[in-house]
């Protein structure tokens, strides 16, 4: 396999993973501070979604599922070079700035994939999400039409797969992304210059070819978040590249983001307050959302948190 195919291979994951249609009652739902839906109410230019660095992710090893992989291919390779190969992606797996690694900056939004009918919209946050994500229930829950999110954040919305694991799954199991990868990369690692030098700048190539898929593999244990992100790459952190950044006090550095289209909370969509929140932040949202036209229904979760 050659650079070409291999970059038509990672395309063809990546096209796979992409969300393209959604059904009626398919929401998307995002955990985050109780502040955020008052500042996006507040105008109708500011209802939209800041997409941050991958590298302010909670989980640390974000990002490096994916080296994981490449290593296991390195490995399995035939390549006389591929102990400098699995040094090389070690060495990768252990930056700690993913844009030192890969000179991209990747941004994203993640999002938790919930199906709520008409008269079922009470109860439909999550206690564990309310823990991780929305400031320990002190939080809000945005939960937006997914039809919404598509036109938001066009052709930049993936699905999210859980685990590394080649084993198991019978007869489809070739077809599972994680198997396609490996099996692409185990072929263009075999197929790479046998000249040590020349060798190592194609697995440079190949680094970077593998890129766009590095948000969309996580570890099994976030299996249940059933997750899909949108995700745009720039190749630098200039404003001229469309990043802004944040201000977080004279103390704090900064995060760059770049900025989702404006139209985010829509008709139809929910907010949940959580269940340690002030509820009365409910009812000022729901005079923001009048203000703007929107017919959006607010819920202050009743969930039992300890």
């Amino acid at each position: 396999m050659d650079i070409g195919s291999y970059r038509t291979a990672v395309e063809s994951i990546l096209e796979d993973l992409r969300v393209k249609v959604a059904a009626t009652n398919e929401y998307a739902a995002h955990y985050t501070n109780a502040l955020t839906p008052k500042i996006m109410l507040a105008t109708i230019t500011t209802n939209r979604m800041r997409q941050y660095d991958g590298d302010y992710m909670n989980d640390p090893e974000e990002g490096r599922y994916l080296v994981d992989v490449m290593i296991a291919a390195a490995q399995e390779c035939k390549h006389e070079r591929k102990s400098a190969f699995v040094e090389r992606l070690t060495e990768l797996r252990e930056s700690r700035l993913l844009y030192t690694a890969y000179k991209k900056a990747s941004f994203l939004s993640c999002w938790t994939m919930v199906q709520i009918k008409p008269g079922d919209e009470h109860g439909k946050d999550s206690l564990n999400h309310w823990r991780f994500y929305g400031d320990d229930g002190r939080g809000a829950s945005l939960m937006i039409p997914l039809s919404n999110l598509l036109t938001i954040f066009p052709n930049q919305l993936f699905k999210v797969i859980y685990g590394t694991e080649m084993r198991g799954g019978g007869s489809s199991a070739s077809q599972r992304p994680i198997q396609q990868l490996k099996t692409a990369l185990v072929s263009r690692l075999s197929n790479l210059k046998k000249t040590p030098d020349r060798a190592m700048v194609e697995l440079e190539e190949v680094i970077q070819a593998t890129h766009p898929l590095l948000f969309l593999f996580k570890s099994s244990e976030y299996a249940a978040e059933r997750e899909v992100r949108s995700i745009c790459h720039k190749d630098s952190y200039g404003s001229a590249s469309g990043v802004s950044f944040d201000d977080r006090g004279p103390d704090k550095p900064r995060r760059a983001y770049v900025e989702g289209a404006p139209g985010l909370i829509c008709d139809d969509s929910l907010l949940y307050y959580g269940p340690k929140s002030d509820p009365m932040r409910a009812i000022e949202a729901m005079g923001h959302a009048a203000d703007l036209g929107i017919g959006l229904q607010v819920f202050v979760s009743s969930m039992p948190y300890r």
